[in-house]
């Protein structure tokens, strides 16, 4: 079943946002404000790092402490 949009924004006369939810305005919602994507192949993200760099939050950290998860498994 698909919502009307437009018929709700009318009956609300144009007050509030748009209220789509779908993964299709999610996407577009986030390709606007160039956020790092989520999901992509290999080969997108080859081509996103060449265009944006890569985000401190795909970096590897070498100095961490925190302990490999098979390691809460032994003893």
């Amino acid at each position: 079943m698909a919502v009307d949009h437009e018929s709700i924004k009318a009956i609300l006369d144009g007050k509030g946002q748009n209220a789509d939810t779908s993964l299709r305005a999610k996407a577009l919602k986030r390709a606007r404000s160039q956020q790092v994507p989520k999901t992509l192949t290999a080969h997108e993200w080859e081509k996103w790092y060449a265009e944006h760099g890569v985000p401190d939050s795909h970096k590897k950290r070498e100095n961490t402490t925190k302990k490999p998860w098979w390691q809460f498994w032994s003893s």
